[in-house]
């Protein structure tokens, strides 16, 4: 006597084993013909290299001759390059948060000159007050970048240990932590802090030494257009 097979039993095993074959389909697929579309494309940077003057340097040889800046031409922001000799912008200087402004420190104005540096006290307000007197790139109103702003020259392309940032553009050997002049809002002795060998940010007490990278941003002009 034939054994009798139960209906339902066989409905759900043949569902199973369709939902088996289309979940094996549909991962061959995602890792052959669409494995491309999956594959995060880095973001490209179009960056204009500045000289001191703020003239424009053809990126040719930066050995011979270096740049000083960096405009980016999505942003519009311009960016410090630093430098590996001793000086001002030495990439091995370091310098504590520091803003004795009321109106802009988040309720806390942080530590004075408690870094390690040379050519100006040793503290984010000290050090932008140097940078605005010698017209880096012909400009005097540099100021610390927003975590955001600091956020948009991070090539998330390149892994630990970085430095995490387009070396087209900024030739540099030492990652660092940046300083950004965000106030952490649940603790004010606190403020946000880029670090380019991660490429992530995190909070750290402003009384700490880290490196600094500030920004110019060309104010927007007004929009000359009659309104239709």
């Amino acid at each position: 006597m034939n054994k009798m097979i139960n209906r339902s039993t066989l409905s759900k095993s043949n569902i199973a084993s369709r939902n088996c074959i289309a979940l094996a389909l549909l991962y061959t697929m995602l890792m052959t013909g669409c494995g491309d579309a999956l594959t995060p494309q880095p973001f490209v940077f179009d960056m204009t290299r500045l000289n001191q003057d703020g003239s424009i340097n053809d990126g040719s040889d930066y050995s011979k001759r270096p740049w000083v800046c960096v405009r980016d031409n999505q942003s519009g922001m311009t960016w410090e390059v630093k430098t590996p000799e001793a000086g001002l912008r030495s990439i091995n200087n370091t310098y504590s948060w520091y803003d004795p402004d009321q109106a802009s420190n988040g309720g806390f104005a942080g530590k004075a000159n408690a870094g390690v540096c040379t050519g100006s006290e040793c503290d984010t307000d000290s050090y932008i007050k140097a940078v605005n007197t010698v017209k880096l790139c012909g400009l005097s109103d540099w100021h610390l970048p927003s975590r955001f702003e600091l956020n948009t020259i991070v090539d998330t392309s390149i892994f630990f240990p970085g430095p995490t940032l387009p070396k087209a553009f900024f030739p540099e050997a030492l990652p660092g932590k940046y300083w950004t002049d965000t106030t952490f809002k649940t603790r004010r002795a606190g403020a946000w802090v880029w670090r380019f060998d991660y490429g992530n940010d995190y909070v750290a007490e402003k009384s700490e030494a880290l490196s600094v990278r500030l920004v110019h941003v060309t104010p927007k002009l007004p929009d000359t257009k009659q309104a239709k």
